[in-house]
């Protein structure tokens, strides 16, 4: 059955465009979309086509997901298999068999916030503007998007813990999308996945003064995130460092968005939770880049695959 193939009265204007397909950008997203169904549609619960109508974002990322999860052949669970909190909401999103355990996948697309709220991420083109203007990059904003996400689904899969629906031995993961600030997202380095949970500062590089080769590549500390709502009170930039994010085993993070995206394709990256109960292995999915912390002495060292 069509992705579209369903009638929502309050659905939005732009799911209702891709539904009219009437220009060729339009057609071609839809087509996309539908490619995109084929492989989530035997995992989707019955209400997935009507809240991607009015959750399009959201439920794009759970759909993009899961489709390069099974591209990757992982075994996830139909939601016929997936039980019920005793509050009769549903399960994690996404379960995958890994053995005698299950990988638990909880997807999010946070928004870009409030327009009272001064942590907004911000618009590159301002309403009222034609062309965008130079400003700071809203790294900061961003990180703050994704510890946000990051402990609102920490406190979701511990309910599910305490209801029995997470076993002793499986491992949760929280999937982050930038689907509503791709372009905010942007990096040319070190994802904002990863400086949100473990403590980088201003990238610095350092330079054979003989080849003008860079030779060399570090990070200053930083601890804290600022936020300009709460003065005084910053978000510590050390969630994969301590106790309290020890049940989550890392983050997926993605850029991809209903209008940039490709289905035989990702750009999924994901990062380790240095302090995790229940890490997965290294290469356990097809992972566009994968970022794991090394021992150190002295220092915090990531390292990049991929």
């Amino acid at each position: 059955m069509s992705l579209f193939d369903v009638e929502v009265p309050d659905a939005t204007v732009g799911w209702h465009n891709l539904k009219a397909a009437e220009s060729p950008t339009e057609s071609w997203m839809n087509a996309q979309l539908e490619r995109l169904w084929t492989y989530h549609e035997a995992n989707a619960d019955q209400a997935f086509r009507a809240e991607f109508a009015r959750q399009p974002d959201s439920r794009f990322w759970e759909m993009y997901l899961t489709a390069h999860l099974i591209r990757a052949r992982k075994r996830l669970l139909p939601r016929t298999e997936i039980a019920r909190c005793r509050n009769g909401d549903k399960g994690p999103d996404i379960g995958v068999r890994k053995g005698k355990r299950v990988i638990w996948i909880e997807a999010i697309a946070p928004a870009r916030g409030d327009r009272e709220n001064l942590d907004e991420v911000p618009e590159l083109v301002p309403s009222g503007t034609s062309q965008r203007l130079f400003r700071a990059v809203p790294r900061r904003e961003v990180e703050l998007r994704i510890t946000g996400a990051l402990y609102r689904k920490a406190l979701i899969f511990r309910r599910y813990r305490a209801d029995g629906i997470i076993g002793e031995k499986d491992s949760c993961i929280v999937a982050i999308s930038a689907a509503q600030f791709g372009p905010q997202a942007i990096t040319n380095g070190m994802p904002y996945a990863v400086s949100a949970v473990y403590p980088f500062g201003q990238e610095q590089f350092s330079i054979d003064r003989k080849t003008m080769k860079v030779v060399g590549r570090s990070f200053t500390f930083s601890g804290e995130i600022a936020r300009a709502a709460k003065p005084g009170e910053p978000i510590q930039r050390t969630a994969f460092q301590g106790d309290y994010f020890k049940d989550i085993s890392g983050i997926i993070w993605s850029r991809s968005t209903i209008g940039n995206f490709s289905v035989f394709n990702h750009d999924l990256v994901y990062v380790h939770n240095q302090s995790a109960d229940r890490p997965i292995p290294r290469g356990w999915a097809r992972w566009r880049e994968e970022y794991y912390p090394l021992p150190a002495a002295n220092m915090l060292q990531v390292r990049r695959r991929g």
